[in-house]
């Protein structure tokens, strides 16, 4: 025992040795601390201490295995020794896991009760893991050690604010306030984020009249008003004190008389805003109506003060003050107008009157080059620009209605008038999207590219145009255009460019390229664990420069950063591509049984020619990688010779991908399993979008687990109803799969006495009982039938199609539900009219799921004369794209003649 405790300690000469290893490794010399600990170690090779830092410091070279061997043996050899356990927890941290690192640092601090190095990890690992109650032991215990530090006053008043103890975070804050005996000039900003920050406690705790008494009394103190005004006026309302937040609000607009919240405050102090279905009384409107006349008086050019009132008036006060309201945008040319009146197509009536406007707006300036009078006012002059931005505005209202012709009709008089005006190639890029045609979409989207090169937004609408129509290849080009030294895989991915990797993988997904695809997908998971990495930048930087509220924000904003809707269209995408690797094997496990059968069907002789054959194929294609790789070796060395020569940094080495095409992805042997870690997580986190609980009974009905998949039917019966169509189908198979169950658990029962759990069967019966309304399967289908059977072509599908499920031989009736449907109609604008998706949809259910050729070849026939712009259907006014192996996808005609081809 005295022989080991030897062993653990140094004479005079290592010991000064060992301290010039932890200078080294703090001041990032790292070759000097390795060699320092060599010396160490060279004299007493089992001081476990120097092991631990030396793997300490091969960790920070990225010899990540090594640094881990090395601390381990360390550890093992000095079990008693804080400095082994706090290094253990430093790798476990930069290795990201964060559970074993809070272990590690716990078994330091059971050795060494006050060091404050390790408290103070802890703390951050704890803050970063949301362990609340340990932070706030951790974060005592700071306070205790070093009560002269601010950041540890604030950090233990934070950790008691996130623990829900109110009054006593405000109490701490009131003890540190204590403390000081004067506040100096250069710290008056941090004394006014500390009232605010106060004001903030008491607020959430409930305490508003104290929080509105801090921040009175403190008016002087406070450097930022408006924030402090802000928060007033919002305690007031919740006092119901509804004159003096009027008072506020009412002076903040003179600052800011654009601001939307601002103008929903005053609005809410005055009572005037609507039930909770949506409605106003006549005298609420009539008090709105007076409350934005004299606003718009007061602030003329103030566009909120004018868009506001177009929500609440009806009639033909609506369309006075929609007129009044679009005349000075499109006399100045603003693009985004329709973005703005976009909302108000929620309600038919409105929606058609702003139709109407444009429509007569734009009669007049064609008859006479002004804008139509007002009253009793003579005719308004209008600049020469306005009336082709009201055709730009006619277009868009054209295409919301479904009128596809009459939409590209008006833009193509757009371009006549005024050929150079990019936005209008964007516009029709979004009518030939919505009308079925990608391939023209993209050609739409390159030619608005093509006329401003420096616009990035502008190439990234081209690119994402392309992904959209299969034209991957030419996407990555369009896409590397501005990317540095043209390395468009690796800059967008380093820049964090989620959009691009999300088309990508759903461009790749189309084509079944299952392994390329699960790596762009995998990459925005990647980002958002950096994102959630990045959240230790902040723990003390905030404390220091005294952001209490923004930190706040910032952690509550970090604990829902995986409900972005980027993660959830990753996630949906990933577990997509688990499903059909699952139900349709990878292409290329495929192709390696049809080789064995292939190979087992030849003689010997054969076999050996085929090999032979084989082998000099892939020493072909090794050389030609081979050459390609030398070829961008040498013009990545051209590059940095020529940076180096101008002065420039090259950039920094990328580590060779292994897996460039995602096949090891792919080659899972568990994609159900992959698939389940994903769904949990979106329920988690996206457990509001119906999406997410229809793949998660996908995944679930896949595994066997009926429980779990009625839950996912509860989900998402409640986020959309029983009306819903994919419900519907949930809900119908649902119920199939725990017939089926039955009928099998009776025959295991009679044949070996085995069963599902009588519990876990009744609660799923009870449910699906409570689903069906007490009828059965057959009852619910014919009632989902009539009630939603003609709603939309969406509803007639998902009612067919169960038809078909339950009831094999009601085939033809199915069918006839399908093809007797009117959502698809020639009449452009129809109430009710179906989409080109949803009647893509349908064309395919009846190939596919209904085995009905001649049905499927009706449908065709009758949505290629309604979707006449579709690709898909071969509509006749479509784009063509050439079908070589040197077109890569690229239109046939000239972009530059898009809009006056086929689309008359």
């Amino acid at each position: 025992m005295s022989g080991k405790q030897n062993t653990q300690t140094l004479p005079g000469k290592e010991a000064n040795l060992f301290r010039q290893v932890v200078r080294h490794y703090e001041t990032k010399q790292y070759k000097k601390g390795i060699k320092a600990a060599d010396q160490i170690l060279k004299k007493c090779p089992e001081h476990g201490e120097t092991l631990a830092m030396k793997g300490l410091i091969l960790n920070c070279q990225e010899h990540r295995e090594e640094a881990f061997e090395l601390t381990r043996k360390g550890l093992k050899l000095d079990m008693r020794s804080h400095v082994c356990w706090h290094v253990y927890g430093l790798l476990y941290r930069a290795d990201r896991n964060y559970t074993e690192a809070i272990k590690c640092y716990k078994n330091a601090l059971r050795i060494d009760k006050e060091n404050f190095q390790i408290m103070r990890d802890l703390a951050l690992l704890q803050i970063q893991m949301r362990d609340i109650p340990g932070f706030v032991d951790t974060r005592q215990q700071l306070l205790q050690l070093k009560s002269n530090v601010k950041g540890h006053w604030l950090g233990f008043a934070i950790a008691h604010h996130l623990n829900g103890n109110h009054a006593l975070a405000v109490q701490i804050l009131d003890s540190f306030e204590e403390t000081q005996e004067e506040v100096p000039d250069n710290e008056q900003y941090e004394q006014s984020e500390m009232v605010m920050y106060k004001a903030m406690i008491l607020k959430e705790g409930g305490q508003l009249e104290q929080a509105l008494d801090l921040l009175q009394s403190n008016k002087d103190e406070i450097k930022d008003q408006l924030g402090n005004e802000e928060t007033q006026a919002n305690i007031l309302l919740d006092l119901g004190r509804a004159d003096q937040a009027e008072e506020i609000y009412r002076h903040m607009l003179q600052f800011n008389p654009d601001n939307y919240q601002y103008h929903h405050g005053l609005r809410r102090a005055m009572k005037l805003l609507p039930d909770a279905a949506g409605s106003l009384t006549d005298g609420q409107r009539e008090q709105l109506t007076e409350l934005y006349n004299a606003l718009q008086a007061q602030y003329p050019r103030s566009s909120a003060a004018r868009r506001i009132p177009l929500d609440f008036q009806v009639g033909q006060a609506f369309k006075d003050a929609a007129d009044q309201y679009v005349r000075k945008f499109l006399d100045n040319g603003v693009p985004s107008l329709f973005s703005d009146l976009k909302p108000l197509y929620r309600n038919k009536d409105k929606g058609e009157a702003l139709g109407q406007l444009f429509e007569r707006l734009n009669e007049s300036l064609e008859s006479t080059g002004a804008f139509p009078p007002v009253g009793d006012e003579a005719t308004s002059p209008a600049k020469p620009q306005a009336q082709v931005w009201t055709m730009y505005q006619l277009a868009q209202h054209y295409d919301m209605q479904g009128r596809t012709g009459d939409a590209l009709q008006m833009v193509d008089r757009c371009i006549y008038h005024s050929p150079a005006l990019l936005e209008l190639y964007t516009i029709q890029c979004r009518i030939l999207k919505h009308a079925g045609d990608p391939e023209g979409a993209a050609a739409a989207a390159d030619k608005a590219r093509s006329m401003d090169l420096a616009d990035r937004f502008l190439n990234s609408q081209a690119s994402k145009w392309q992904f959209r129509a299969g034209q991957i290849e030419q996407a990555e080009k369009t896409a590397a255009m501005f990317t540095k030294d043209g390395d468009q895989a690796n800059n967008l991915h380093d820049m964090q460019c989620m959009w691009y990797e999300i088309e990508c993988g759903r461009a790749h997904l189309r084509r079944h390229n299952h392994g390329k695809a699960l790596k762009m997908f995998l990459h925005v998971f990647k980002h958002f664990e950096d994102f959630q990495e990045d959240q230790f930048d902040f723990h003390t930087y905030c404390l220091r420069k005294m952001t209490l509220r923004a930190y706040v924000e910032m952690l509550r904003m970090e604990d829902e950063l995986y409900h972005h809707i980027y993660y959830s269209k990753a996630a949906w995408g990933a577990v997509e591509t688990y499903l059909l690797l699952l139900d349709q094997p990878d292409k290329n496990a495929q192709s390696a049984a049809e080789e064995e059968a292939r190979m087992a069907s030849m003689s010997a002789d054969e076999r050996k020619k085929y090999k032979q054959k084989q082998r000099k194929e892939e020493s072909r294609k090794q050389k030609e990688e081979e050459a390609k790789e030398s070829k961008a070796k040498q013009e990545q060395e051209a590059r940095d010779k020529e940076n180096k020569d101008k002065g420039k940094k090259g950039p920094d080495k990328k580590e060779k991908d292994p897996d460039p095409d995602g096949k090891q992805l792919a080659a899972t042997q568990e994609p159900l399993a992959e698939a389940t870690k994903l769904v949990q997580q979106l329920k988690q986190y996206a457990g509001d979008r119906i999406k997410t609980h229809l793949l998660a009974f996908e995944v679930y009905m896949r595994k066997g687990r009926l429980l779990l998949s009625l839950q996912a039917v509860k989900h998402a019966l409640k986020l959309a109803g029983a009306g819903h169509p994919d419900v519907h189908r949930l809900i119908v198979r649902l119920c199939q799969a725990v017939q089926q169950q039955q009928q099998q658990a009776s025959t295991d029962q009679v044949s070996n006495g085995a069963g599902p759990s009588q519990v876990v069967q009744q609660v799923i019966d009870s449910q699906v009982d409570e689903l069906l309304g007490s009828q059965s399967i057959q009852q619910y289908c014919e009632e989902y039938i009539s009630s939603h059977g003609t709603t939309s072509l969406r509803h007639t599908a998902a009612a067919a199609e169960m038809l078909l499920l339950m009831q094999p031989q009601e085939k033809q009736r199915a069918v006839k539900l399908l093809m007797d449907t009117q959502t698809v109609s020639e009449q452009p604008g129809s109430t009710g009219r179906a989409s080109h998706e949803d009647a893509q949809a349908v064309h395919s259910l009846l190939q596919n799921t209904f085995r009905d050729e001649e049905a499927a070849d009706q449908w065709f026939s009758r949505s290629q004369s309604v979707f006449c712009w579709s690709q898909y259907f071969a509509g006749s006014k479509r784009l063509h794209v050439t079908s070589g192996p040197e077109s890569n996808g690229v239109l046939e005609d000239s972009v530059a003649q898009l809009s006056l081809n086929g689309h008359q």
